[in-house]
C-alpha cells in the first residue's frame, strides 16, 4: 500500500489543476465573428495565362481582362476581340490562344519597364507587320520587340525596325519568353 497512497495523490492533485486550469479567468468571453462578404470572383478577368488545356476563348478572356471583370461571351467587345484575333490567325502561325498569351505576357513586360501597351495595340502593330497568309512568328515578333523595347528604342522606331528586318528573320535573338507548355 505504499506506493498506492503517492500514486493515488498525484491523481487527485493532477485532476484538482485541470479544474483550476479549466475554469481560468484570464479568458474572456470569445470575440464576437462578423461575417464579411467575400468579394465578387473575376475568375477569367484575374486569370494572368491561359494554360493549353483551359477551354476558354481568348477573345472573352482579353474583353474580360479589359474590362477588369468576367463579361458574357455576346458582349461587343467580344466580338472587337474576335475580330482581332481572326486577323492575327490569317497572318501568324500561332494559335489565337498562344497570340492572346503572347500578347498579354508582352504588355506585362514592357510594363515592368515603364512601357505602358496594350494587348491590343501590340497585336495591332504587329498585324500591320505581317501580309496575310505569311504565317510569321508572334512569339518571335514579341521577343525582338521587347529587347528593342530594353534597349530604349521608342515604340514607333522599334516598329521600324520591326518593319525592316521583316517577320521572318528575327529567328536570332536570344530567347527572353518562356515557351508554352504543349
Amino acid at each position: 500500500m505504499g506506493n498506492a497512497l503517492p500514486a493515488f495523490a498525484r491523481a487527485v492533485a493532477g485532476a484538482g489543476l485541470a479544474l483550476v486550469l479549466a475554469g481560468c479567468p484570464s479568458e474572456g468571453p470569445p470575440e464576437p465573428r462578423e461575417r464579411v462578404a467575400s468579394p465578387a470572383r473575376n475568375d477569367l478577368a484575374g486569370k494572368s495565362w491561359l494554360q493549353p488545356t483551359d477551354s476558354d476563348d481568348p477573345a472573352v478572356w482579353l474583353a474580360s481582362r479589359d474590362a477588369g471583370r468576367d463579361v458574357a461571351p455576346n458582349e461587343p467587345a467580344v466580338a472587337g476581340w474576335h475580330a482581332i484575333l481572326a486577323d492575327a490567325d490569317e497572318r501568324f502561325g500561332e494559335t489565337d490562344r498562344m497570340i492572346a498569351n503572347r500578347a498579354v505576357q508582352l504588355e506585362a513586360m514592357l510594363r515592368e519597364i515603364k512601357v505602358k501597351q496594350s494587348a491590343r495595340e501590340i497585336v495591332a502593330d504587329f498585324a500591320s507587320l505581317a501580309t496575310k497568309g505569311s504565317r510569321s512568328g508572334f512569339s518571335d515578333l514579341c521577343q525582338h520587340y521587347y529587347n528593342l523595347r530594353v534597349q530604349g528604342r521608342t515604340r514607333e522606331a522599334a516598329l521600324t525596325t520591326l518593319r525592316r528586318e521583316g517577320p521572318r528573320q528575327l529567328g536570332d535573338a536570344p530567347m527572353v519568353l518562356p515557351k508554352e507548355s504543349p
